[in-house]
């Protein structure tokens, strides 16, 4: 008897569910898919609810404890789905804080439900205070310092390299001082340089001849977006 009154009460639900449902989204049962989607979810219902019921007249402890963790699985995964929105936007920036130069997209849920970026990048202080940024660079990953002081976008001849300048080809035409002195540099275009949402084509940039730790992100770059700041130990690139 306890097992016909715990389908009953399965029924009982389901129907209940579906009544809500339908008064929630009156339009949503007349699409043809959707009514397949129903049908085929009222069956997979069906069987889990008659081996539960088949499992509780055999072992009613143990599957009374099992379908407690279903349904907290069930749950959490409903809490997910709900703001996942949210989840995507703090598991980027735990990213963002253990890898300052991987950064991450301010997202945000579109009208569909779809999730969309602004254009908008966010970067982590590094353990120097300074602030680093992975590009893509003609389809190659580059590491950048970002260098307010620097007016071009300086390659390091290994990175010039990497992205596919033959250094037997460049033409060091160019002269800059640093804090080394006097160097030479070469005139290159980047078809493509982009920063996950931010994406801009055909910028200049040089290859310094002078040995450098690392590719610099300057002012050339920059002037390209709509804005960028530095908040709260972040620094923010807006296109």
């Amino acid at each position: 008897m306890r097992a016909w009154m715990i389908a009953v009460i399965l029924i009982v639900a389901t129907a209940a569910l579906i009544f809500l449902l339908n008064s929630a989204f009156p339009d949503a049962l007349q699409n043809d898919d959707n009514q397949m989607q129903l049908f085929a979810s009222l069956g997979w219902l069906v069987l889990l609810g008659s081996s539960v019921v088949l499992r509780l007249r055999s072992r009613p402890g143990s599957s009374l404890r099992a379908l407690a963790a279903w349904v907290l699985i069930f749950l959490v995964l409903v809490w997910v789905y709900a703001y996942r929105v949210e989840a995507m936007a703090i598991g980027q920036r735990l990213l963002a804080v253990l890898v300052p130069g991987h950064g991450y997209t301010t997202v945000s849920a579109n009208s569909d439900g779809t999730v969309s970026g602004k254009g908008e990048m966010r970067f982590a202080v590094n353990r120097d205070g300074h602030y680093q940024v992975n590009a893509r660079v003609n389809g190659t990953y580059v590491t950048f310092l970002v260098d307010t002081g620097a007016t071009d976008v300086v390659l390091t001849m290994l990175d010039a390299q990497r992205i596919g300048f033959d250094p037997d080809k460049l033409r060091f035409t160019q002269r800059a001082e640093t804090a080394n002195g006097v160097v030479r540099a070469a005139p290159v275009t980047l078809d493509e340089i982009a920063l996950g949402a931010i994406v801009i084509g055909h910028l200049p940039a040089s290859v310094n001849e002078a040995p450098m730790s690392q590719s610099l992100l300057g002012m050339r770059f920059l002037n390209q977006l709509k804005s960028w700041r530095v908040e709260n130990q972040m620094l923010i690139l807006q296109q």
